[in-house]
């Protein structure tokens, strides 16, 4: 055994050190092959719930998409161009218009501690701490009846915009951070924000998320802090942090038409939402889902929809394939007691294994495209019809192909 030929080997709580760093080493028990029965029937159940899980996923996914799509069809059939924004008309209550316009808003966000000031929608302090980072790398050795696990412990210095916990290091000392920021981030949102005489409700406002760096003039008079490239700096040198200093950032989304020329011209906002008197709110349509939209720039009612129908599309694709991973992943686990059984015969093990993979493959696929046509069929039953059609390929072509073998002996 390895622990008798090398007695003097380092054990779990024995520490090799280089430079800032050290290795712990541990070991563990291989799994039996009765151990790895008894995980191959758990993975059973655990694939049953999984496969379980990715149909719920992907039957949601389908209803999801085909309500979104209807409610983005009867929004653009019944939204209604606004030609001017300096007024509200009454004849539009209750109705979904479209409107372009400069955003604007009264409120003069500021952080006074840095003399910092701007007419936006949002005003965000960003802040980092230099503070030591523990990282952790592993390397297992198989050495028979055990594995061996060499963790090796590395520490550094970072900049990070989250307290690092320096007392769930391996080694603390040495290693201190501060147990919080002297000064935390934050966003501050005007209270009020229009385009033209319509105030935007706080849907829309939570939508303006251009964020862009702010460049302060100075730094902030009868104080210690520094101001370096933009950016405020508490601690000693900026070139020469040590744990525990700072730097702090502003950034600006939303610019308003009536704020300073200095920072550039206003952010022109295209909106789809309901008009209730001088408000933009959310419109309920009758498919199911709340229109509420907000895109920069100059927008055509048509473009924003076009826009929401492809970003519809792609979150319909994403989920389809976490759906089929997980039904993929799933039928694994139900399979892995074949691959089990025949492990330990080299050759066997690896074409058994690799025939497993392809039937899981092929069943994920024909499960994920059987239950996305069934859900398919409620909505559009020729377009349900056909998706089934092509689910059924693998078995029908898999039967052609057994039927031909039969006829050739």
């Amino acid at each position: 055994m390895y622990r008798q030929s090398y007695p003097n080997d380092p054990g779990m709580h024995n520490m090799a050190t280089a430079g800032d760093s050290h290795t712990r080493v541990s070991y563990r028990r291989n799994a039996t092959f009765c151990d790895r029965i008894g995980n191959s029937v758990m993975g059973i159940f655990i694939g049953i719930i999984l496969i379980c899980a990715a149909v719920g996923l992907l039957w949601w996914n389908e209803g999801r998409a085909v309500r979104t799509a209807q409610s983005l069809d009867e929004g653009l059939r019944l939204v209604v161009p606004l030609t001017s924004t300096s007024v509200s008309m009454d004849q539009n209550n209750g109705q979904l218009v479209h409107l372009s316009g400069p955003l604007q808003t009264d409120s003069i966000l500021s952080d006074s501690t840095y003399g910092v000031a701007i007419n936006a929608v949002k005003l965000k302090r960003h802040v980092e701490m230099f503070q030591w980072v523990e990282t952790e790398h592993k390397r297992e050795i198989n050495e028979g009846s055990q594995t061996r696990t060499e963790t090796t412990y590395s520490y550094s210095k970072e900049w990070r915009s989250n307290v690092v916990k320096s007392g769930s290091f391996d080694n603390p000392s040495g290693h201190h951070n501060p147990n919080s920021f002297a000064v935390e981030p934050r966003v501050q949102v005007a209270a009020s924000v229009q385009v033209g005489a319509f105030y935007l409700s706080h849907g829309l406002i939570n939508s303006i998320t251009n964020y862009r760096k702010l460049k302060p003039a100075a730094q902030p008079s009868g104080s210690d802090i520094k101001l370096h490239d933009g950016t405020f700096y508490h601690g000693k040198d900026p070139f020469r942090p040590e744990v525990g200093d700072m730097k702090v950032s502003f950034e600006y989304a939303g610019l308003s038409a009536k704020g300073s020329s200095h920072f550039g011209s206003a952010d022109t906002v295209s909106i789809i939402a309901k008009q209730m008197g001088g408000q933009l709110t959310s419109y309920q349509t009758i498919a199911g889902d709340a229109l509420e939209i907000l895109y920069f720039g100059e927008l055509s009612a048509k473009a924003i929809f076009d826009k929401e129908h492809a970003s519809n599309n792609m979150m319909t694709m994403g989920l389809r394939f976490g759906g089929w991973l997980l039904m993929f992943i799933g039928f694994s686990a139900l399979t892995s007691l074949v691959t089990t059984l025949v492990d330990w015969i080299p050759f066997i093990r690896e074409v058994v294994s690799l025939g497993v993979c392809v039937l899981n493959m092929s069943m994920s696929i024909s499960l994920s495209l059987t239950v996305i046509a069934i859900a398919w069929i409620r909505f559009r039953p020729v377009l349900g019809l056909t998706i089934l059609a092509v689910s059924t390929l693998p078995f029908v072509i898999s039967k052609m192909k057994v039927n031909a073998d039969k006829r050739s002996h």
